[in-house]
């Protein structure tokens, strides 16, 4: 069957005349009576009676109309979808952001470009680095916002997008607040309260190896927002990226001897085409003035 023959056919169900849906139609009503005289050679069954200026269904039409209407209706909103999709109409955007990564940086960029591309539907999935990989190449995101401590290897691209520092995390009142930096030496010293899902832990562990010293471990957790939580309330310090602090009242310091850093990078899966959301999203990633500072 063809779309033009169903169009024609339940324009003569709601009109029940050859005539006006051939206007409605927009063409002429030779054509519109030759393409039902078709759809009914192609179904097996006369659709309408013709009984001189009265028009009916036949039993047989009556039958096949909610079939044929839910195939046009199923059409137009597969090409409704299909505009929305390539004109940036309620276009869908799957990211994942790296749980280790915080948002004071990320979402000044994210404000902007919705501001500017309010029809692209953004999806904010968390995961490890190698969560957002293996999801990266099963095509399940459709871009990735990653910390690389190390050159990212395999069929990937990456775009850097800033760098940032280690910082150590202690609450008001701690020694560490009359210091400029604290060298690792030092803050080896401290019960410390573990980041499992940082992609730079081994880097930091072995600062403790590299002392010679059995960490304290006063607590672990995957999730930052506990790590912060414990933090603030004494249980110990945290190394942390820079741009992840959020909790209110949580002082920082730089890292040193070694000072660590990572660069965070929006990342994606080499010789993929782009879906027209998702160039956008990178085109306006590269054109952002990542230098600006998180307040500015």
């Amino acid at each position: 069957m063809e779309m033009h023959e169903i169009r024609y056919f339940l324009a003569m169900c709601e009109t029940l005349n050859f005539r006006r849906a051939a206007e409605r139609c927009n063409i002429s009503q030779p054509a519109l009576t030759k393409g039902i005289q078709k759809l009914e050679e192609k179904l097996g069954g006369q659709l309408f009676r013709r009984e001189r200026n009265l028009t009916h269904l036949t039993d047989f039409g009556r039958l096949v109309r909610p079939h044929l209407a839910e195939i046009m209706s199923r059409t137009e909103a597969a090409e409704a979808a299909a505009h929305d999709f390539l004109f940036l109409d309620r276009a869908p955007l799957n990211i994942g952001i790296m749980v280790s990564i915080g948002p004071l940086r990320f979402t000044r960029f994210l404000s902007e470009f919705q501001r500017d591309n309010p029809g692209i539907e953004l999806w904010i999935h968390e995961g490890t680095h190698e969560e957002l990989a293996d999801k990266l190449m099963a095509g399940t995101l459709d871009l990735g916002v990653m910390g690389l401590p190390a050159a990212l290897g395999g069929r990937y691209d990456a775009v850097r997008l800033y760098a940032e520092r280690f910082v150590v995390a202690f609450p008001r009142g701690h020694r560490y607040e009359s210091a400029d930096r604290v060298p690792f030496a030092d803050l080896v010293k401290e019960p410390y309260i573990d980041r499992l899902s940082c992609e730079a832990r081994p880097l930091i562990l072995r600062q403790w190896e590299a002392a010679g010293v059995a960490m304290t471990c006063a607590h672990r957790s995957h999730r930052d927002d506990w790590v912060q939580g414990l933090v603030l309330a004494g249980f110990g310090v945290a190394v942390m990226p820079e741009f992840s602090i959020s909790a209110i009242g949580l002082k920082t310091r730089v890292v040193s001897d070694p000072e660590l850093t990572r660069d965070v990078a929006l990342v994606t899966v080499a010789g993929r085409r782009f879906s027209p959301s998702t160039a956008r999203f990178v085109r306006e990633v590269k054109a952002f003035s990542w230098s600006r500072s998180p307040d500015a």
